[in-house]
């Protein structure tokens, strides 16, 4: 199997060679790694079994001075502290100004420039679109995250015209997206915290549910995998998931779930991404404990397909590297799943 396969093999629950995996970083921790193998293409280094391909372009961006940018739909950004995402700092919309609102070109081109480069680099690996703010992360980043919660209460067909414009430009992305050999899209849309949902599963039903079955829909009914990731305490929404069509569920917290019950209950409907915590395991476990956790996850829950080992979010620059190697060398090292 090549590495496309592999993936492909797991996301429909057939059992493939080995566990495919995925290693991703944030940039100072890619910056340490980069450092210790003497590369700057860790996708190819590491020969990851599938790779990503991020709609949130550079180009996109507007420098509004040292550390702040503007996205292409009006949102400032804070990236003093966080360099990867940032922390808004201005959010354009105001609940009744939805009207005088202008919505950025969802064709416009700099968005899909580095794709035909990107595929034809990856002929072999599985081609993941990572389609970050979705629907709720967009809607709560032009509004404000309590401003936008206390509207699902007092303005909730207000919120309902915002996701279905929202969802609209989604479709038209999505849509030229498919024109392109990709193989999967990851939708990113974040509606959980430790210790549970951010707003209650009826709101989530009511609101996210039905758009997000559209945009999983257009996905598969093109022959694509169809990803979700949201962080957070979000397994009480599964058997939704399931309903509306997802392949792939991300990141896999051990932190929030216990995965390998997870895996006995839904890993016959439901694949699984992640698995390594990012938040325990890999910044405070020994090398030894990690290998031994990555065995353990690749033995039980890959066993069958269903499972691609990943760390549980992109890993962060407070992991020593000698626990970065650990975790890639145990799941790069283990070979067949079964004999």
């Amino acid at each position: 199997m090549n590495s496309r396969e592999r993936v492909w093999a797991s996301i429909r629950h057939q059992q493939p060679d080995r566990v495919p995996y995925y290693f991703s970083f944030t940039q100072a921790a890619a910056r340490k790694l980069e450092a210790h193998y003497g590369t700057t293409d860790l996708d190819v280094f590491l020969d990851n079994d599938m790779v990503r391909y991020s709609i949130r372009r550079p180009a996109l961006f507007e420098e509004v001075r040292p550390g702040f940018v503007r996205d292409e739909f009006g949102v400032l950004w804070n990236r003093t502290v966080d360099r990867d995402i940032g922390v808004p700092a201005e959010y354009p919309l105001q609940r009744c100004s939805l009207e005088e609102y202008t919505f950025p070109d969802p064709l416009d081109p700099r968005r899909y420039a580095g794709l035909p480069a990107f595929t034809e680099k990856h002929a072999q690996r599985f081609r993941l679109v990572s389609y970050s703010f979705t629907l709720f992360e967009r809607a709560w980043t032009l509004r404000g995250m309590p401003e936008l919660l206390m509207d699902m209460v007092e303005a909730p067909e207000w919120v309902e015209e915002l996701l279905d414009r929202l969802m609209e430009f989604n479709l038209a992305v999505v849509q030229e997206l498919l024109k392109y050999e990709v193989d999967g899209f990851l939708f990113s849309d974040d509606w959980g915290h430790q210790q549970g949902l951010i707003f209650s599963p009826r709101l989530w039903r009511r609101f996210i549910k039905p758009r997000l079955a559209r945009l999983l829909h257009t996905v598969k009914q093109a022959g694509r995998a169809a990803f979700v990731h949201s962080c957070g305490q979000v397994q009480t929404l599964f058997p939704d998931l399931i309903e509306i069509g997802l392949d792939v569920f991300n990141p896999f917290q051990p932190d929030v779930m216990d995965v390998y019950e997870m895996k006995r209950q839904f890993g016959d409907r439901l694949a699984f991404y992640g698995g390594m915590s990012v938040q325990r395991t890999l910044p405070l476990g020994t090398p030894q404990e990690i290998r031994a956790e990555a065995r353990q996850l690749m033995a039980e829950i890959g066993r069958g397909g269903g499972f691609i080992i990943a760390p549980s979010h992109h890993m962060p620059g407070d992991i020593p590297v000698q626990n970065m190697v650990a975790f890639i060398e145990a799941v790069r090292g283990h070979g067949r799943l079964v004999d």
